[in-house]
């Protein structure tokens, strides 16, 4: 029987496919170079020709967020795929081979998870200079460990399903269990931790740049528009925190949206699809 999704659900796959849309064609989009200083238009109000009003420099809002969305779908997806790839690997590695080799890879993934993530992230963001790739590379490495851990945790629960043990009884060899039976059965929960990872990128993103060490000052993005943002909010230039926060907002709460969604459609066990396979085993 299909699963309707909730209108949430739906809202949030079009806000996500505007949002997309808009930044990828930021250059057609955006009225200005969103680097245009303009000091004859300085904090100017949102208005006919500034729709979401200017900053302190004068530099145009609108084309702000659009290239600032460029800089946060950039960094959540790349972040995104490099933790998956690496905490899958890690996990599977774990969980498959186990013994004592599972026991020293768990007890480092239990080390780095004993630090604050936050702490971790700005820890590590100091050590290089801002920029795109180092924001990706520091959020990938606080983020694979998660991955690892319930990749390891699938496997271990696989092994024990009775049409693995007896895949193994009857001489499957170790590479068709893995790559055969265990790690195709493991596609559910990569892509709920997926959606989920790519929304944590683009928070941690925006943190890092808040705080001043993630994307450079001058480059647009939404995390370094909240930052600019402090100095004029008494000052009552609402607009230069309010439409950035909606976007960090707005976009986080659409992907856990989906990834809720997702994770409803793709958790529960088929186990007709699974006797059907077990048929259908070839040996090599």
């Amino acid at each position: 029987m299909r699963i309707k999704s909730p209108w949430t659900v739906k809202a949030s796959f079009m806000y996500l496919f505007i949002l997309i849309l808009l930044s990828v064609a930021a250059p057609v989009a955006s009225f200005y170079d969103p680097q245009a200083v303009d000091m004859g238009h300085v904090l100017q109000p949102p208005d006919q020709d500034h729709p979401l009003g200017t900053d302190e420099l004068g530099r145009d809002n609108w084309s702000r967020l659009l290239y600032g969305g460029r800089v946060s779908i950039l960094a959540g997806t790349s972040a995104m795929v490099v933790s998956i790839v690496v905490g899958f690997l890690y996990g599977a590695a774990s969980g498959f081979i186990g013994g004592v080799f599972d026991r020293i890879l768990m007890r480092v993934v239990d080390a780095l998870l004993s630090i604050p993530g936050l702490l971790l992230m700005i820890g590590l963001q100091l050590l290089f200079k801002p920029g795109l790739l180092s924001v990706i590379f520091v959020i990938s490495f606080t983020s694979w460990m998660i991955v690892a851990r319930l990749i390891r945790t699938e496997i271990l629960s696989l092994k024990q399903n009775v049409f693995i043990q007896a895949s193994t009884v009857l001489g499957a060899s170790a590479s068709h269990l893995l790559f055969r039976h265990l790690l195709p059965r493991c596609w559910p929960t990569i892509i709920v931790l997926a959606v989920s990872g790519i929304s944590h990128a683009i928070l941690a993103e925006a943190t890092l740049s808040f705080l001043g060490i993630g994307i450079p000052p001058h480059e647009p993005s939404w995390g370094n528009m909240l930052m600019g943002a402090q100095g004029f909010l008494l000052g009552g230039a609402w607009w230069l925190a309010v439409f950035p926060g909606i976007c960090i907002i707005s976009t986080v709460l659409s992907i856990l949206f989906i990834g809720d969604w997702l994770h409803g459609r793709l958790t529960p066990y088929d186990m007709q699809t699974e006797v059907r396979g077990w048929k259908r085993i070839v040996w090599k």
